[in-house]
């Protein structure tokens, strides 16, 4: 997440047998996915599942924002490379190559993670 934020380390896990739990590295809770009693009756197969899209979600954080740079960076190359070409103009492929690297910067900002 941004560098000045704080949180609870990784990985997180669920809580069995209670999944709504959300646990860091030292099992403490670090969110449940539930309000009180009467919610959990009426919604603890779905809170379950919102706990452990969390979880997947927050876990694999680093390792995707890692991932996305190396693919922005695989871009601009091949943009460099193919808008340089004195053979090729390629402008359809290019403008597609640009669109991808926007969204992807748009994704780097939502998150506040300089790229």
């Amino acid at each position: 997440m941004g560098e000045n934020v704080k949180h609870t380390p990784t990985p997180w896990n669920t809580n069995s047998p209670d999944e709504t739990l959300i646990l860091g590295p030292d099992r403490q809770i670090v969110a449940t996915t539930l309000q009180d009693e009467e919610d959990y009756q009426a919604n603890c197969d779905t809170r379950a599942a919102d706990a452990e899209l969390i979880v997947k979600a927050v876990n694999a954080h680093d390792e995707t924002l890692a991932t996305l740079r190396e693919a922005y960076t695989a871009l601009a190359f091949a943009f460099n490379r193919i808008h340089g070409s004195a053979r090729t103009r390629d402008g359809e492929l290019c403008q597609t190559f640009g669109k991808v690297r926007g969204r992807i910067e748009n994704v780097f900002r939502k998150v506040g993670v300089p790229l």
